[in-house]
């Protein structure tokens, strides 16, 4: 086995030892918890707000929908019925006249 030394020889060793290292462990631990209690706290702040605001633009996208003649009860294009905003209404055809004429210019050299 070959074994390369970079250095004079002395080794040092760390004065901390056992009790750094356990240190160490407990500050990482400790931030740990600090960071899980901060995000618990935000949660649990931050819930009440994104739930509020869902209720309110639910509200207001019913509203809408009723104004515009979809869901219950609304007044709009189709007369209070209730239908489903995503399908399409079934439509009456309609007819467009017209008079279509063929134009040919025939014209020698011209293709």
């Amino acid at each position: 086995m070959i074994r390369f030394m970079i250095g004079n020889e002395s080794t040092r060793r760390s004065s901390g030892g056992r009790w750094g290292m356990a240190l160490g462990v407990f500050v990482a631990a400790a931030l740990g918890f600090v960071m899980l209690a901060v995000g618990l706290g935000l949660a649990l702040l931050l819930a009440p707000v994104v739930i509020v605001a869902g209720l309110i633009a639910r509200a207001r996208l019913r509203k809408m929908l009723r104004e515009m003649g979809f869901g219950e009860g609304g007044a709009g294009r189709t007369g209070g019925t209730d239908r489903n905003p995503f399908q399409h209404a079934p439509q009456q055809p309609e007819v467009i006249e017209g008079e279509f004429r063929v134009v040919d210019d025939e014209k020698p050299g011209r293709r």
